[in-house]
């Protein structure tokens, strides 16, 4: 069982509205190799870990897998003849980051404050939140709503996926991405990110405020 642990220190549940505010400790997520989880065997497991959320290092493709020494020795080996070896001067600067909770808790609190602006205004334009109790994405809906569409059968552009929530959302000049995009699972969302500036995170709010004032 391989476990992806990557948004472990992006855990919101507890918030209480107020940015950055009430939210879940860092650590307070086990990892499928806490004793607690595993009951002190790692036998068939792996704990997958990526540094491209806590730490922003998307760019430099920083991440490790841990647990079952076998199932590791394995992953070694084929890593060899695959080509992933983890450049030195990036395996260095993976160390730094692992050494340092700060910068951790200040993404944290930056992600927070972006929710805690955007999360409110997005329910009071009539849209929905489910699903989004870690990470950096609001999976949003609406009552009614087909956000998969079908394809469109009487346009004159060429026949395509329709997506009524990305649309109303675009007219707003806020870009989403289809849930479909993710697997069926997200045939009934659209994927709103939290990675935008500050700036725009606010001017989306702003925007969603006025169409919910017209809704």
């Amino acid at each position: 069982m391989a476990s992806d642990e990557c948004y472990a220190e992006l855990d919101w549940r507890g918030e209480d509205g107020e940015p950055g505010a009430g939210l879940t400790a860092p650590g307070a997520i086990p990892s499928i190799l806490d004793p607690l989880v595993c009951d002190g065997s790692h036998e068939g497991l792996l704990a997958v870990y990526s540094l491209s959320k806590q730490s922003n290092m998307a760019g430099y493709r920083a991440a490790f897998v841990a647990g079952d020494p076998v199932l590791v020795g394995r992953l070694l080996e084929i890593r060899k003849h695959a080509g992933m070896m983890v450049p030195w001067p990036v395996q260095q600067a993976m160390a730094a980051a692992l050494a340092d909770d700060t910068h951790v808790a200040r993404q944290k609190d930056r992600y927070g404050r972006r929710r805690a602006l955007l999360r409110p205004a997005i329910e009071a334009a009539g849209y929905r939140i489910e699903h989004s109790e870690a990470g950096l994405y609001l999976w949003t809906t609406r009552d009614g709503s087909d956000p998969a569409g079908d394809t469109d059968r009487t346009s004159r552009t060429p026949p395509g996926p329709r997506w009524p929530l990305v649309s109303e959302l675009a007219d707003l000049g806020i870009l989403v991405a289809p849930g479909t995009f993710y697997g069926t699972g997200g045939g009934r969302y659209v994927r709103i990110s939290l990675t935008a500036s500050d700036e725009g995170i606010a001017v989306a709010a702003g925007r969603l405020a006025i169409s919910g004032q017209h809704g």
